[in-house]
């Protein structure tokens, strides 16, 4: 399963029924849970926006190999909407001594109903990406209620089954979400469809959740060991990365430049569809076996696969810098305790990582020294960010992300491609920050990425991911790869051969 833009997903021409929720306002009631931190922020950058708020919203896609019925579908969405609180909760903005704040408001399931609209006419595919992908644009937004809403597509072609595409905005979902709503919405339409128990377990409420971080992070001093933490990684920067990464909030990597007469392997780069959004990209790195073969080697070196990216990742840096440390920020998930296990919610804190392969030549050697920088920060994602910022003083938003979750386990993982589960966000506005997404599958392993559409800017993620890639494969190929390409090909051109984990 991937995770792209909708435009990356290939959608069937038939017949389009939007679905949504209703409420009688004054069903409506006043709750003094407080938001998240995140929450708050999003919610106060929606404000100042105003009517300029615009694509931002994470889903998913996937077909449910039943006929549609739209009364069990109806039923299915009240249910699921029955089982989150945080899908039944608004907020009301105020304003006091110059600060937006925000209080909450919240709705018992018993008052909502699921309405449709739609005809039985089939919309060819390229007029249903139009409609759907305005309709989420449009609709979704953290100061409008719903916070959630959801289209099928009866495809012309495969009338026994349809395809479900829901949106939805940050403050109620998380990629977690976004993933076990694929098993929990089928598996709730086949109850409703059968007339049979759903097994479904229930999980605690995102909105409890949200007050309880925010009880946390009010007692955060400057003190406290995570400030520290923090300010001393954010100092890093000046003896490890002063030259790639100079600023403190770490940034995607300058790179050396490349001859005007290099080789490109990753090919020209397009140019962008439309400058006012970012890059998007998402490709396979490793298919099932690549990524099994990947993992053993990391194993058999006494580390796990996700030092075994990292490894990677600072040999391609490396390679593109002339260095191997490199710095940047990964998103945590925060269900620390079993009642969150599969709530929805925007449950993700964030920690810092700083690879260092020291003197390391070659994989083997890099992936011993950056195991222990995995883990290094680990422990800070349970603290709230956004109160630790304030108290450094610098509330500069992550710049650098890099994501890597592995997902083989998570439950209905086996029937992703056979449902053509897709994870999906919408087109982000231009910006100079760089995510990237690396996800362990059951059937392999691949990378996302948004980027900004600068040409240069542009080249060089393309050419970081090449390189990534390169070394990946060389891993999977030979069981160990050196950090100095010259010194690869002085090896071979002498008929030495590389160290090789395997033995």
């Amino acid at each position: 399963m991937e995770y792209t833009e909708l435009a990356d997903y290939a959608l069937p021409s038939g017949v389009l029924t939007e679905w949504f929720p209703l409420v009688p306002d004054d069903a409506w009631r006043d709750d003094d849970r407080q938001l998240s931190y995140m929450h708050l922020e999003h919610a106060r950058r929606a404000y100042s926006e105003g009517a300029a708020w615009y694509s931002e919203w994470i889903g998913t896609a996937f077909a449910i190999n039943h006929r549609l019925d739209a009364d069990v579908f109806a039923r299915t969405m009240h249910r699921w909407y029955g089982r989150h609180e945080a899908f039944r909760a608004s907020v009301v903005p105020s304003e006091a001594h110059g600060t937006i704040d925000f209080h909450r408001r919240t709705v018992p399931i018993e008052t909502i109903s699921i309405e449709s609209a739609g005809t039985s006419d089939v919309v060819p595919s390229t007029d249903i990406f139009g409609r759907v992908n305005e309709l989420f644009n449009t609709r979704v937004n953290p100061l409008h209620w719903p916070p959630c809403i959801a289209v099928t597509i009866e495809p012309t072609t495969d009338p026994e089954s349809f395809l479900v595409i829901f949106a939805a905005d940050h403050t109620v979902m998380d990629a977690y979400t976004q993933v076990f709503a694929i098993k929990e919405l089928t598996t709730i339409y086949e109850s409703e469809l059968h007339g049979v128990p759903d097994e479904l377990h229930s999980f605690g409420s995102y909105v409890d959740y949200s007050h309880t971080e925010r009880e946390l992070g009010a007692q955060i001093t400057a003190d406290d060991a995570v400030v520290s933490r923090w300010t001393s990684f954010f100092r890093g920067h000046h003896d490890s990365t002063p030259d790639t990464q100079p600023r403190p909030m770490p940034q995607f990597p300058v790179q050396r430049p490349l001859p005007d007469n290099a080789a490109r392997p990753y090919g020209a780069i397009a140019a962008p569809g439309d400058s006012r959004y970012q890059s998007s990209l998402s490709s396979w790195l490793l298919n099932t076996e690549e990524t099994e073969r990947f993992h053993q080697v990391c194993k058999d070196l006494g580390a796990n696969m996700q030092a075994g990216i990292y490894a990677a990742l600072a040999i391609t840096t490396w390679r593109l810098t002339g260095t191997g440390d490199l710095r940047f920020i990964s998103p945590v998930h925060t269900r620390t305790e079993a009642r969150w296990g599969g709530s929805a919610g925007w449950f993700v804190g964030i920690i810092p990582v700083h690879l260092r392969p020291g003197s390391a030549q070659s994989f083997s050697e890099a992936i011993a020294n950056i195991g222990p920088n995995v883990s290094e920060y680990k422990e800070l994602g349970t603290s709230p960010y956004y109160p630790i910022a304030d108290l450094i003083g610098d509330k500069t938003p992550p710049q650098f992300v890099i994501s890597y979750i592995d997902l083989r386990f998570a439950e209905g993982s086996q029937d992703w491609d056979t449902q053509r589960a897709r994870v999906l966000r919408s087109s982000t506005r231009n910006s100079d920050e760089v995510y990237l997404w690396i996800n362990r599958i059951p059937n392999g392993t691949n990378i996302s990425a948004r980027f900004s559409t600068d040409r240069q800017a542009s080249e060089s993620v393309h050419r970081y991911i090449s390189t990534f890639h390169e070394v990946l494969r060389a891993v999977v190929e030979d069981g160990d790869v050196l950090f100095d390409t010259q010194a690869i090909r002085e090896k071979v051109r002498k008929g030495a051969s590389l160290p090789d984990a395997r033995r």
